[in-house]
């Protein structure tokens, strides 16, 4: 059987139509043979080159987020640090700070005012004249020197000669302590506040105050120093 014995047929298979697309970009009908698909869309050739270089751009982007976020995570760890070695550092020195009174209070309260309770008690209930406290070491009501000695200054009692000294700096030799004494310990009523040992300046605590112990043995503070009252009548005669 020859081509020419084959039926013919009238019909002709019809050709598939041609798809049009819309460009995302422009927005513009394209014809499929012509379109690039990116990422899930088309776009025409005259479009394609700014998709790809948009499609580019998110990941700079990316990269400089990363980036950013790790900066921001050191710097906020730096932060962090920082914060709290100043929390320790403040910590620290209010805790000196309070330390170093506390051990002032002690010296004056639980020992500089006992020894001189001691020695009124020996000597007619009269203490050491005026900011001389030689006597209660001489006759060793107590034996260290260092009693004498404010824990927020730096002076130094080497000597007995440094128990009589009526400087107020808190450098150098000499006691840190004003005494005042001279008067008869159990003297009359009403003479209980009368200040008896007291730090010698604001500046043995920085600028804060002065602990004072008073003749009935109570502690306060103050924020400047006591005044020097001169001693009364009846209770400063002389205890010969």
């Amino acid at each position: 059987m020859t081509d020419s014995d084959q039926p013919h047929s009238d019909e002709t298979e019809p050709q598939a139509e041609r798809q049009n697309v819309t460009c995302e970009t422009c927005g513009r009908s394209v014809d499929v043979e012509e379109i690039t698909r990116l990422r899930g869309k088309f776009y025409c050739p005259d479009c394609i080159d700014g998709a790809i270089a948009a499609c580019m751009a998110p990941t700079f982007r990316q990269s400089y987020d990363v980036r950013s976020v790790r900066c921001l995570v050191v710097g906020c760890a730096i932060l962090f640090f920082v914060f709290i070695a100043g929390a320790t550092l403040v910590m620290i020195l209010t805790y000196t700070r309070f330390d170093t009174e506390l051990a002032c209070r002690s010296r004056l309260e639980g020992h500089l005012y006992k020894a001189i309770v001691l020695y009124a008690r020996a000597n007619n209930t009269y203490p050491p004249e005026n900011n001389d406290l030689r006597p209660i070491y001489a006759e060793e009501y107590t034996t260290n020197f260092h009693l004498f000695v404010c824990p927020g200054t730096t002076n130094v009692v080497t000597t007995i000669q440094h128990l009589k000294d009526d400087s107020a700096s808190p450098k150098g030799p000499g006691m840190s302590y004003f005494y005042q004494g001279g008067y008869s310990f159990w003297g009359e009523e009403g003479d209980e506040e009368r200040p008896l040992v007291w730090d010698q300046g604001v500046d043995n605590h920085k600028g804060r105050g002065v602990n004072v112990v008073y003749k009935d043995g109570h502690l306060g503070w103050a924020e400047t120093p006591p005044s020097l009252r001169p001693p009364d009548e009846a209770s400063a005669l002389s205890h010969e």
